[in-house]
């Protein structure tokens, strides 16, 4: 009777054959344990990524501080050249002492001098 019983416990608990081939089937293998990341190699690697981004992240700042200074110093020659009407009175100024100023040499030259110049 003990025996029976014993039997019949073991039947419940026995593990089922594709049961086992399943289990064994999701084991890893040696081979392809091979082929996965070391954990070490996978913190080099995520260690030279970081330093990577903290570059380029460096030179983004860079670049924008970069812009920045040119954009202001677009702003400032443009706050320093002169606007239509400024230099459309500037340059009738220009003109008016251009003519005086050629009138004067032309007088200087036309004039009758001491010195007996041809004409």
């Amino acid at each position: 009777k003990m025996l029976l019983e014993s039997v019949e416990k073991l039947q419940k608990e026995k593990a089922d054959e594709q049961d086992m081939l399943a289990a064994m089937d999701m084991k890893a293998d040696k081979a392809a344990l091979g082929n996965k990341v070391d954990c070490s190699q996978f913190d080099e690697n995520m260690e030279e990524l970081h330093e990577r981004m903290q570059d380029l992240q460096s030179q983004m700042s860079d670049q924008k501080q970069h812009c920045s200074e040119m954009k202001q110093q677009l702003s400032d020659a443009m706050e320093e050249k002169l606007d239509r009407q400024e230099l459309k009175a500037f340059r009738r100024r220009l003109d008016e002492s251009w003519i005086i100023n050629l009138e004067n040499f032309e007088k200087r030259l036309l004039g009758d001098t001491g010195a007996g110049i041809k004409k």
